[in-house]
């Protein structure tokens, strides 16, 4: 998840992408980006519109089965 003034910080994701890969970090594929403007209150409270909470949910859907899926990695390293 991103968000930002400009294109909701999806130009910061994309090398971080790059980095985290790098380092063999899991990351999930889905990618939500939030506008500072419309999608937060004062620029503080989260306040996304309903279509952002599908996509939001479905994030949190993929994060829970990626930590799940690599709880045993965890505990063997």
């Amino acid at each position: 998840m991103s968000y930002g003034a400009q294109v909701n910080g999806a130009r910061a994701v994309e090398p971080l992408r790059l980095m985290l890969a790098a380092l063999n970090v899991a990351t999930v594929a889905n990618h939500v980006t939030l506008s500072l403007f419309t999608d937060f209150e004062g620029f503080a409270k989260p306040n996304p519109p309903e279509g952002k909470n599908a996509e939001l949910a479905a994030l949190f859907t993929q994060l829970v089965k990626w930590s799940e899926a690599l709880r045993t990695v965890r505990v063997a390293g």
